[in-house]
């Protein structure tokens, strides 16, 4: 993996546009589905043509944030600052869609606000682990301004994105900058293998992960759940392995605030044909491995009668699991009888988290023809929906 200078101040500025008398809006659409993936922010002048301004996906630019409407109240005053983009809950788009331009807006513009749009609500304010991305790019606090009315800014800078989600990787100036910022840990990587699991979260896993999670430790691999430890912790402990397994999902991401890991990484896709942040890996990593194990999903409905895949529990096919971590060099002996209980607790705990919280009367139907269609059965009891019919 190759390396070149990071960019100087002088040259990340040359990078970014600049304008005069920009109306911020605060957070009106952020990861609406239907809709744009983000309303609000700047108003750029001939919105439609400032394609680097915005929040866009895929190797060629491509916008998926939307124009805000036109003011109908007065906006306060501001003087000059740097756009960076919205703030999310979401912690995995937080760093990938809104996140990528704050490393490189603090170095271009040292003594300037860092400007994040957040919603006109009594109390809105961001999740800690936003706060924690912005200590661990070593930026001070008190340089983020939270834009929570619409306020005109007499100048306001924006810089491109660093990376964009699915396929706008990052440059090696960019890589070089996060390898200053977060070198790795002293000495060589002391972490064999390190898996990297999403069983204790309560939907988007697979369906009997923590049997896995047996399994791998069986085997000397070191098992990490990143929602149990800040975001620097869980930073540090990745720098320290020499392999990494994944749960695809959001802690991909997190490895998008550091630079260049000699480790090997195997991602386990949760989702059909979908290699979550390859572009943005694969420059980081010694070696990138996707494993494409799905039987396939169980999932829900969004209020409006779509369905909602981004929340459904993962199946596992356990023999093409098995044979593509035997093939990458990590042999298992597999409990299939604890597997199999472990699978059906776990689609009754995700089917009674789902219904209390049902949005749509269509809820257990869906559930059940996605059950049918993977040969599983129905729980014994089903729980009360929270939806009405």
């Amino acid at each position: 993996m190759g390396h070149s200078s990071f960019l100087g101040a002088a040259s990340l500025r040359a990078k970014a546009r600049s304008f005069d008398d920009i109306l911020v809006h605060p957070s009106l659409e952020v990861l609406r589905n239907p809709g744009a993936l983000f309303r609000g922010g700047p108003a750029w002048p001939r919105f439609e043509t400032q394609i680097l301004a915005r929040t866009c996906w895929f190797p060629v630019p491509f916008p998926v944030d939307a124009k805000p409407p036109p003011l109908r109240e007065a906006a306060a005053a501001a003087g000059e600052g740097v756009w960076c983009g919205p703030i999310s809950i979401h912690f995995g788009h937080m760093v990938a869609d809104f996140g990528m331009r704050l490393a490189a807006s603090s170095r271009a513009y040292p003594d300037l606000p860092l400007i994040f749009s957040i919603w006109d609500l009594p109390g809105a304010e961001p999740f800690p682990f936003f706060w924690q991305i912005v200590d661990h790019l070593g930026i001070d606090r008190a340089r983020i301004h939270l834009n929570r009315m619409p306020t005109l800014w007499r100048r306001l800078h924006v810089l491109p994105q660093a990376e964009r989600r699915f396929g706008g990787g990052p440059h090696g100036a960019h890589l070089d900058f996060l390898d200053a910022i977060a070198a790795p840990s002293p000495g060589p990587p002391d972490i064999a293998c390190l898996f990297v699991s999403r069983a204790g979260l309560p939907k988007g896993r697979f369906a009997g992960e923590a049997v896995l999670e047996t399994a791998l430790r069986s085997v000397g691999v070191t098992v990490f759940r990143p929602e149990t430890v800040p975001l620097e912790a869980q930073l540090a402990l990745y720098r320290r392995a020499r392999r990494l397994i994944v749960s695809e999902g959001s802690a991909l991401h997190a490895f998008q605030l550091l630079g260049r890991l000699e480790a090997e990484m195997i991602v386990l896709c949760r989702r059909p044909w979908r290699r979550l942040a390859a572009a943005s890996l694969r420059p980081r990593v010694g070696a990138l491995h996707y494993v494409e194990a799905l039987k396939g999903l169980v999932y829900g409905l969004r209020a409006s009668g779509r369905p909602q895949r981004t929340t459904a529990l993962s199946i596992l096919d356990e023999g093409r699991l098995l044979d593509a971590l035997g093939r990458l060099g990590v042999a298992l002996a597999w409990d299939r009888a604890a597997y199999l209980r472990a699978r059906e607790a776990d689609i009754a705990a995700w089917i009674a988290h789902r219904m209390a919280q049902a949005a749509h009367p269509g809820e257990r139907a869906m559930i059940e023809r996605r059950l049918r269609a993977l040969s599983l059965p129905p729980p014994a009891a089903w729980p009360e929906s929270g939806a009405q019919a």
